[in-house]
C-alpha cells in the first residue's frame, strides 16, 4: 500500500522565513545604496572653509626721548689793544722879526703907441658870369630833328609788330595808326587808336606793338617838353 506524502504544516513556516531574509538583504542594500549616494553627493559639492579672523596685536612704542643739545662753547674774551701813546707835540721855537726894509720899485718904461687894428674889410666874391645859352635852333633844323625822331619811332614799333593767329587763320591784312604821347627822356605817358583798320585783332596788336617799344631821349635840336606822334603800323596775313 502505497502511501502518499503529505507536507507537514512546518514547511510553509520556512518558506515565510527565507523570503523574509531575503527581504532584509534586499532592503540593506538598498539603504546602502542610499547611504553611498548621499556620501558621494556630499563629497562633491565644494567645502566652504569660514576663514579664521586674524587677530592684529598692536603695541604702542613709546618715542625715544630727544637728546639734549650740546651746551655753547663759552666766548672767547676780547682782548681790547692797548691805546697807543699820543705824541707830544715838541714846542716849535718862534722866529726872530727882522726889520722890514722898503725898496723904491723902478719907473716903467714908457711904451710906444700902437695903431689899433682895423676890422677886415669883407670883399664879395666875385662870381663869373653864367655862360650864354646856345642859340635856338632854327625851325628847319627842329623840324629835322622832329621828323628823324619819328621816322626811328615807326621803324621800331613796326618790328615789334606781331601778326595775330586770328588775322593769320582769315588771312586778311591792315594798317592801324596809333597816336601816343613821350616825355623828353623816351617814356611813355599814353597811347591809343587814332585810325581803325576795320579789324579788331590788327588793332590791338598794333597797340601792343607801341606800348611794348622802348624809346631813347630827343634829339638835341628837340623841344623839350612832351610830344605827341603818330604811327602807322601795317600787319599782314602773309608777313612772316
Amino acid at each position: 500500500m502505497n502511501t502518499s506524502t503529505l507536507p507537514s504544516p512546518m514547511q510553509p513556516v520556512r518558506f515565510k522565513k527565507d523570503h523574509f531574509g531575503r527581504a532584509l538583504i534586499v532592503g540593506a542594500v538598498l539603504e546602502a545604496l542610499m547611504i553611498g549616494g548621499l556620501i558621494y553627493s556630499n563629497l562633491s559639492q565644494p567645502v566652504t572653509v569660514k576663514p579664521k579672523p586674524r587677530i592684529i596685536a598692536i603695541h604702542m612704542i613709546q618715542p625715544a626721548p630727544p637728546k639734549p643739545k650740546p651746551a655753547p662753547p663759552p666766548p672767547k674774551p676780547v682782548v681790547q689793544p692797548k691805546p697807543i701813546p699820543k705824541p707830544v707835540p715838541k714846542p716849535t721855537p718862534r722866529p726872530i722879526p727882522h726889520p722890514v726894509q722898503h725898496h723904491p720899485l723902478p719907473p716903467k718904461p714908457l711904451l710906444a703907441k700902437t695903431p689899433a687894428p682895423q676890422a677886415p674889410v669883407y670883399t664879395p666874391p666875385v662870381t663869373p658870369p653864367a655862360p650864354p645859352p646856345p642859340p635856338a635852333p632854327s625851325p628847319a633844323a627842329r623840324q629835322a630833328a622832329i621828323d628823324n625822331y619819328a621816322a626811328m619811332l615807326r621803324a621800331r614799333v613796326q618790328a615789334n609788330a606781331r601778326v595775330p593767329d586770328s588775322v593769320r587763320m582769315m588771312h586778311v591784312s591792315g594798317t592801324a595808326v596809333i597816336s601816343f604821347r613821350l616825355t623828353p627822356s623816351g617814356h611813355l605817358l599814353s597811347a591809343h587808336v587814332a585810325q581803325s583798320s576795320g579789324i579788331g585783332a590788327i588793332n590791338r596788336a598794333a597797340l601792343k606793338a607801341v606800348e611794348i617799344a622802348s624809346y631813347p631821349p630827343f634829339r638835341k635840336k628837340m623841344p623839350k617838353h612832351d610830344m605827341t606822334f603818330n604811327v602807322r603800323v601795317h600787319l599782314s596775313a602773309h608777313d612772316s
